[in-house]
């Protein structure tokens, strides 16, 4: 997918911490959704892949450049960087979400900092630590937000907010010119 942004874009957060923020190519993003045998019948599509299903709704299950997060009960999403096959079942669909999300990423010291003026969360590492994810509300806009190390975040946002939640970012900058 085409990048719709002029990024990456360096500033620095309200206490003076560098940030950049970029958009990063969301590659595929399917999420499997289902009733009933969900667990089941989404642990063994996931297996066909050499992944598993989360046992919970803050850790990702990861492998090489595949990731799948739990987030619902009858529901997980897969981001991989090449397109996974998922039957469909009775217990089990596959919608293709790779054009309906844009992944963004804020790397820099002040990127907790940054988030936390934006989101209503505490990005401490101690409380969010690296290897998990949340999702939340970014400016009313449902988001996905894992922390991938100390200072860098990626946040997967609907494509129909991107510009707008975009400018919201960076609107809490100081950019550097």
């Amino acid at each position: 997918m085409a990048k719709k942004h002029n990024l990456p874009l360096r500033g620095v957060n309200s206490d003076g911490a560098s940030v950049q923020v970029n958009e990063v190519e969301v590659g595929y993003l399917v999420q499997l959704a289902g009733w009933g045998n969900f667990a089941d019948a989404a642990d063994k599509a996931l297996r066909s892949q050499s992944l598993s299903i989360p046992t919970d709704y803050r850790a990702p299950v990861s492998r090489g450049m595949m990731t799948v997060w739990r987030i619902a009960p009858d529901r997980v999403l897969v981001r991989s960087d090449s397109k996974l096959e998922f039957a469909s079942t009775n217990d089990l669909v596959a919608l293709d979400l790779s054009q309906a999300r844009v992944c963004l990423t804020l790397d820099g010291p002040g990127t907790a900092g940054l988030l936390s003026r934006v989101i209503a969360l505490d990005f401490d590492e101690l409380l969010f630590p690296i290897g998990t994810f949340v999702q939340t509300s970014l400016h009313h806009v449902g988001v996905l937000v894992e922390r991938q190390r100390r200072d860098q975040l990626t946040v997967i946002i609907p494509t129909t907010w991107a510009r707008s939640l975009t400018d919201y970012l960076i609107s809490h900058l100081a950019l550097a010119v």
